[in-house]
């Protein structure tokens, strides 16, 4: 049994929270996992539902909170765990809500763009201590195991990858029938960008116009801090 203090999963599940509280039992949350004996390897390989919903909802959406609460919006959240179509609820108030600059309630759907090499990367890095990146890393067809070679890029050869994971995610989000006034949360996990790559793949996700079914898309990559929020047409 978990003690008093030990957070789950359960903390979260279906409970309204201050938005800030929220963020801080998150981060918590993060810091117990990593903490246990086991805790970097769990972070890497993600093993169990605690670690996926941890890392890939619940932290994207604690960034996307932190980014919006402020004077005059305090907002709360209710997190859900089931296979409902959207992944929390959010309730705003103040008086910028007042006056119709923000909604009373959000809904939001967190998605994962990813290269499909990327878990074999945290895999052997879990292993071995170290890896080359997604496009230098596969699994041998043959013996099974995880090779990892160089791969140089060119050009803008990140730019593009990580433009297109990201429309592969929107146009599969848009397919779904999602209530208006969703916000999608795009997690993604892009390898060591610069700023200036970063800024150019938004821009080229933005020109591709497939972010207009949401009221907002908000791209995060966590690793640097680095986010940008598209604006939909029903926003």
């Amino acid at each position: 049994m978990p003690s008093k203090r030990e957070i789950t999963l359960s903390t979260f599940d279906g409970k309204l929270l201050d938005g800030l509280n929220f963020c801080r039992k998150v981060y918590q949350f993060f810091d117990q996992v990593r903490a246990a004996p086991d805790g970097p390897s769990r972070i890497r390989l993600r093993p169990t539902r605690t670690e996926k919903r941890l890392l890939e909802e619940l932290i994207p959406i604690a960034w996307y909170v932190q980014g919006r609460y402020r004077a005059g919006r305090r907002i709360k959240v209710r997190w859900f765990s089931g296979s409902q179509p959207f992944d929390a609820v959010l309730l705003s108030s103040g008086v910028l809500v007042e006056h119709g600059m923000f909604p009373r309630k959000l809904l939001v759907e967190v998605t994962l763009s990813v290269h499909p090499n990327e878990y074999l990367v945290r895999k052997l890095v879990d292993e071995q201590g170290r890896a080359f990146g997604v496009k230098g890393t596969a699994r041998d067809k043959k013996s099974g195991t995880i090779i990892s070679k160089p791969h140089v890029y060119k050009n803008n050869e990140r730019v593009m990858d990580l433009k297109g994971q990201i429309l592969q995610c929107l146009q599969k989000k848009s397919a779904k029938p999602y209530p208006p006034g969703t916000v999608l949360i795009v997690d993604c996990v892009a390898g060591l960008l610069d700023q200036t790559e970063w800024d150019d793949a938004v821009e080229e996700v933005k020109k591709a116009k497939l972010h207009g079914a949401f009221r907002e898309v908000f791209l995060c990559e966590l690793v640097m801090s680095r986010s940008a929020t598209l604006y939909g047409e029903n926003k």
